[in-house]
């Protein structure tokens, strides 16, 4: 038998401060020369959000900052300090 129930799309969640999730990111697409993110925001608003070629080129320069590339470098350091971490109690 078929399941029916409703399956959802992995996503990628945005948390705030105090926990909540503010947004889920579930799919980038290109058409042409813009780039379309399938997501939802605030748990409740469904969208597709647009971004120009204009708009990516401009965030290279926030992909490309150091805090972004040292944390990047530092994920396998966060990993082993979440592992080692939970032992506490």
């Amino acid at each position: 038998m078929e399941d029916t129930s409703l399956k959802l799309k992995p996503s990628i969640k945005a948390y705030s401060d105090d926990g909540n999730v503010v947004a889920e990111f579930y799919s980038v697409q290109r058409k042409g020369d813009k780039l379309i993110i399938d997501s939802k925001a605030l748990g409740v608003m469904r969208m597709d959000m647009t971004l120009p070629r204009e708009e990516i080129l401009r965030s290279l320069r926030l992909i490309f900052s150091w805090a972004v590339i040292s944390y990047v470098l530092l994920i396998p350091y966060f990993a082993v300090k979440s592992l080692f971490g939970k032992k506490k109690g």
